[in-house]
């Protein structure tokens, strides 16, 4: 949809951006869940809806595509 004028990562909540920059600096989930103190259940969550709404399966792919959008982190 034109909404978003085809970058992925304008769907994604303030939350999910936050979870993405500590993905993209290549830190685990319970690293990310201290460090925004947050259970690791819940960055678990964030994760996979960051995962859906950009369509990727993996991190290497979120990162790819991050860098392809210009994601700076």
């Amino acid at each position: 949809n034109d909404r978003y004028s085809g970058n992925p990562f304008a769907r994604l909540s303030v939350r999910e951006l936050e979870v993405l920059h500590y993905i993209l600096k290549g830190k685990g989930t319970k690293e990310i869940a201290d460090t925004l103190n947050l259970k690791m259940a819940t960055i678990s969550t964030l994760k996979n809806r960051i995962f859906e709404k950009t369509n990727v399966t993996n991190n290497k792919e979120l990162t790819d595509l991050a860098n392809l959008y210009n994601v700076n982190y």
